[in-house]
Parts: structure tokens; C-alpha cells; sequence
């Protein structure tokens, strides 16, 4: 009978790497399927919701930029700063949505977004008041929504930003290391 050449040291050095390798995997495994708490959770889909708007609305702009210029020139309002605000106004939506992907910078990110939601919608109020004629330069769904319409839907996402807050302030010894 011919069995194989190892010895029993070189056995049990090849049966603790195996254990220590599965170990390490084990640990790596377990790693990622912590249990995230409901709160948490509900703020990280509530980033999630906030980023995906800002990104649709910033990419809608950049992409239909001379139209999107061309409706602030139609503002009284922000007619002498159309041209600054055609551009500043996408990069801000972008690095929010940057903020709101970054797990430790997400609370910062949804602090922006909802002061930038909120003067959005003052806008639109003085927009309703002043000029309810402009055009809306919104894409897609949103471009089926009234003025009105468009400001509660608005104020649901200002709703939503503040309740991200308020989550992740009383969750703030809890952060989540995952993107939305």
C-alpha cells in the first residue's frame, strides 16, 4: 500500500492553512452582512431617492443646456445671472449627488440638497406669483407637472431630505459604509 509522501507535520500545516483561509473568508463574509438598522436603512434609501433626482435634473440640464439658458433669460428674476447660474446650478447638483454617494459625507449631501430644494421652490413660488407663463425646462415626467405640481412635488423631496436628517442625527453613532 502506497500512501502519500507527507508527513504529519506537513499535513496539519496544510490543514491550518486551510482552516485559516476559510477563516479569513468567514470574516469577510460576515463583514458584509452585518444588520444594518431600519433607521439607517431608511436614510440610506432616502439619500438613495434625493441622488437619483439630483442626478436626473443636473444631467437633464447639461444636456439641454441652451434651452435651460435660454428659459433663466426668460426670468426677470435671474435674467442678469443666467449665464453663471446655467452652469453653477448642474455642478452643485452634481457634487450633491458626490455628498449624498460618499457614506461620511451623505449627511452634508442631504443638508444641501435641502436648501437647494428649498430655494428652488421659492423660486418657483415667486415664478407662480410674477410670471406663471415661463416655461418649465424640466425633462421627462416632470416636464408633465404644472407649476403647482411641481411644487408639492418639491416639497415631498424637502420632506424627504429632512427626514434623512433627522435619521441620521439620531443614528449618528451608526453610519453606513454602504452607497445608497
Amino acid at each position: 500500500m502506497c500512501r502519500s509522501n507527507f508527513t504529519v507535520q506537513q499535513y496539519q500545516l496544510k490543514i491550518s492553512k486551510t482552516i485559516t483561509y476559510n477563516t479569513s473568508a468567514m470574516n469577510l463574509i460576515l463583514k458584509y452582512q452585518q444588520k444594518i438598522s431600519k433607521p439607517l436603512l431608511m436614510a440610506d434609501i432616502i439619500s438613495g431617492l434625493v441622488l437619483l433626482l439630483f442626478l436626473y435634473t443636473s444631467l437633464s440640464k447639461l444636456a439641454g443646456y441652451s434651452k435651460f439658458k435660454n428659459v433663466l433669460i426668460a426670468s426677470h428674476l435671474l435674467k442678469p445671472v443666467s449665464g453663471v447660474v446655467a452652469w453653477l446650478l448642474p455642478v452643485t447638483e452634481l457634487v450633491i449627488v458626490g455628498l449624498l454617494f460618499i457614506p461620511s459625507l451623505r449627511l452634508k449631501g442631504l443638508y444641501a440638497s435641502f436648501i437647494l430644494i428649498s430655494l428652488f421652490t421659492l423660486y418657483l413660488i415667486y415664478m407662480i406669483i410674477f410670471t406663471p407663463d415661463l416655461p418649465c425646462q424640466c425633462g421627462g415626467v416632470l416636464k408633465l407637472l404644472t407649476w403647482p405640481e411641481h411644487i408639492f412635488f418639491n416639497l415631498f423631496f424637502i420632506l424627504l431630505s429632512l427626514t434623512g436628517i433627522l435619521l441620521y442625527k439620531r443614528n449618528k453613532n451608526m453610519r453606513s459604509d454602504y452607497p445608497p
